[in-house]
């Protein structure tokens, strides 16, 4: 059973704000994904962030947007799982900022289906991050 924990939707300020500034960016309707992919420490787990996003200007009921971030949660659950794998043989972490832009509300199907599409396009970037000497003994 795939897990989403919270310790995985959790950044701090600072590297919020440097996603945001300096983060590649992805844009498949929907979503607009900023995104950092960076080597995994010597010691360090591979693994992802994710921040989810559902402006107020947008969408401006609180209800709806909590309902729209449990089903963005809920696709990026279902289609993370092949895409953690490679994140892990290529050693890489990423970290993930997901904003969702339309003005009304989308279906799961929908929604999950963007997801998948937009996860295998980051695949090629995680691709080409490569990861630092393991500095073992020798």
């Amino acid at each position: 059973m795939a897990r989403f924990p919270k310790i995985e939707r959790k950044i701090s300020l600072t590297f919020f704000t440097e996603l945001y500034r300096n983060g590649s960016v992805v844009y498949h309707h929907p979503y607009k994904l900023f995104y950092i992919l960076r080597p995994t420490p010597y010691g360090g787990t591979s693994g992802y962030k994710i921040v989810i996003s559902v402006p107020k200007r947008n969408i401006k009921q609180a209800v709806d947007r909590n309902r729209i971030k449990r089903q963005i949660r809920e696709s990026f659950r279902l289609n993370y799982s092949d895409f953690h794998k490679i994140l892990v043989a290529h050693n890489v972490q990423l970290t993930l900022l997901c904003l969702y832009l339309p003005n009304e509300h989308t279906a799961s199907s929908i929604l999950s289906n963007k997801m998948a599409s937009l996860l295998a396009r980051l695949s090629t970037p995680v691709a080409q991050v490569s990861a630092p000497p393991a500095s073992g003994a020798d």
